[in-house]
């Protein structure tokens, strides 16, 4: 057959996915490639990345259970394997000491392991089995799926440096971005990261009692901004939320947790506190919940993003139970996501989807980014949004320019994105314990022997932050300025209530919250509209 006889086939821009080599090795990712693997009814699922042995039922208990995880066994069993449960304990002891099993178990999902049956079984495939488990009827059961950063785009690890040279010898990030959001080599693509000069003072807060903003990210560094009105997890109130970086892997210390050789910085070392800046920006008054999900390369396993979320959702109904408006969150910010294999098939009660509606459910705006890809294919949870139709709002959240006009070039776009937010060449804070191992083009010391009037001189240190402030572009800041104006609006709208106080009330948080959107959006697309 010739090109000329093939049959006629949709010309879309299908960005490629590709995850970084620290990534596959920590946590055993692989890709879905449409062309060789099991499919869907017939039809070839979408690229995807996706953890090789991990699977989600997206209950705990029950007879739905049951049937499903019944079915996962016979499959699992028949390719080799054995399907080993994997509790998350510290969730499920949280749930019971506080009396919230009923609560958990409308959202809670359960984490299975496959595990090979002999020494002589090929590695696992995820993939392979569900398709099998789902041909026994089994529903509710999803890959872990591999969530990237926002910022990333379109080359999610681009190699990490294996035949390309990571950039070493050829500007490593300026002019073209580290990888950062480099957006295919379309022009016009974001900057990369590099440090500025801050000359305003620290956004003014108002009160100890404002709205509370969540960041599931790399977590939240030192900076004096976030010297009071923040809470950092593992640890705090409620459950112990996202993960324990183990010693010398925490991506907002130093910020060189992969390239110990040559010490450079991760590629997305700060990103979490870059948001949390962006938000401080827009909302003074918010207190910020940090809670580490993503590593330093920029990915996370979806299952600690479930672990993380189902946390947040067990301390909300418990502020709500409790009367405790203090404890209870206003907004989560995601800036991380996936492209899912079958976009649009998730009336299954897929485990993130049915977490992140009983959140919404219970008064919590949710704002997610949707990626940097240059391209309408949707991005997951933000492609959700349109389908959370109950409670507080979900928002899908594009990058515009500097001009507030345009869309950045890099942004995905489609009908599935509801509102753009600037986001590119965005000045936010920086970790200020940041100075890794690259230096200035030119350092000459001062010798005050031979030149006494000369003091030391060099060209800027691209990697120094130590003066706290960074610029940066992606999607991933659409969404914590979209957070923040929305975090504002809730306050606003609490002030304006004649003394009315943060209420746990879910049907007027609900209502409080979408108005707060509302307004929002409608202010966004007035001035969008006026500035064309």
């Amino acid at each position: 057959m010739n090109h000329d006889e093939r049959p006629a086939r949709p010309m879309r821009r299908i960005p490629p996915t590709v995850i970084p080599g620290t990534a596959v090795r920590r946590i055993g990712a692989r890709i879905l490639d449409p062309t060789t693997s099991a499919r869907v009814k017939g039809q070839a699922p979408e690229p995807t990345a996706y953890v090789s042995d991990v699977l989600v039922v997206s209950e705990l208990e029950g007879p739905d259970f049951d049937a499903r995880y019944g079915a996962l066994e016979e499959a699992a069993k028949e390719a080799g394997y054995a399907v080993q449960p994997v509790p998350d304990d510290e969730l499920l002891g949280f749930a019971r000491e506080n009396d919230l099993y009923g609560e958990f178990t409308r959202v809670g999902s359960t984490t299975v392991r496959l595990v090979p049956l002999s020494r002589n079984s090929a590695p696992a495939d995820a993939w392979e089995i569900l398709q099998s488990a789902r041909a026994r009827g089994a529903k509710g059961v999803g890959l872990a799926h591999v969530m990237t950063a926002s910022g990333w785009s379109d080359g999610i690890g681009w190699s990490d440096g294996i035949g390309w040279s990571d950039g070493i010898g050829w500007s490593d990030g300026i002019g073209w971005s580290d990888g950062i959001g480099w957006s295919d080599g379309i022009s016009g693509g974001p900057s990369g990261r590099f440090p500025v000069v801050w000359s305003a003072g620290l956004p003014d807060r108002t009160t100890k009692e404002g709205p509370v903003v969540v960041t599931l990210d790399t977590g939240l560094g030192e900076h004096p901004w976030f010297s009071n009105g923040v809470e950092r997890h593992p640890g705090g109130v409620g459950p112990s939320l996202g993960v324990t970086f183990p010693a010398g892997t925490d991506p907002e210390k130093d910020g060189v947790t992969i390239d110990l050789v040559n010490g450079r910085l991760d590629r997305l070392a700060g990103h979490g506190t870059f948001i949390a800046g962006v938000i401080r920006q827009h909302c003074p008054d918010a207190r910020i919940l940090s809670v580490p999900v993503m590593w330093g390369d920029g990915v996370a396993d979806e299952v600690d993003v479930l672990s993380a979320l189902t946390g947040l959702y067990l301390r909300q109904q418990r502020a709500v139970r409790d009367g405790n408006p203090q404890e209870a969150v206003d907004v989560i910010t995601l800036s991380l996501g996936y492209r899912h294999e079958t976009p649009g098939a998730f009336d299954d009660e897929e485990a993130l989807f049915r977490l992140l509606r009983g959140v919404a459910e219970l008064g919590v705006t949710i704002v997610a980014a949707v990626g940097n890809d240059a391209s309408d294919v949707k991005f997951f949870p933000a492609a959700y949004a349109s389908h959370v139709t109950t409670g507080a709002p979900m928002v899908s959240v594009g990058a515009l320019n500097p001009d507030h006009r345009t869309v950045s070039v890099y942004s995905n776009t489609g009908t599935w994105v509801r509102t753009y937010a600037a986001a590119t060449s965005v000045v936010s804070t920086m970790p200020t314990t940041f100075n890794a191992s690259r230096r200035g083009e030119l350092l000459q010391q001062a010798n005050p022997t031979a030149l006494p009037s000369v003091p030391t001189r060099g060209a800027v240190d691209l990697d120094d932050y130590s003066g706290g402030f960074g610029l940066w572009s992606g999607t991933s800041f659409a969404a914590p300025a979209l957070a923040g104006d929305i975090a504002q609006a809730i306050l606003q709208g609490i002030v304006r209530g004649a003394g009315e106080e943060r209420s746990v009330d879910v049907g007027q948080r609900s209502s409080r919250a979408r108005a707060a959107v509302t307004s929002v959006l409608e202010a966004a697309a007035k001035a969008l509209e006026e500035k064309r």
